[in-house]
């Protein structure tokens, strides 16, 4: 069972910007991880 190629590009297609998307979402998690730990840190510096 053979897909045509404008099937396999639609998937192509589909896929990428499937991974667009988790690669921005991840993106945005580790730099409001990494902003939360140096919040941390600076507040840190400022009790002691």
């Amino acid at each position: 069972m053979e897909t045509s190629p404008q099937k396999q590009a639609k998937v192509k297609v589909r896929k990428s910007k499937t991974l667009k998307g988790k690669r921005a979402r991840l993106y945005i998690i580790r730099r409001c991880i990494f902003m939360l730990l140096c919040w941390k840190d600076q507040g840190d510096k400022n009790l002691g």
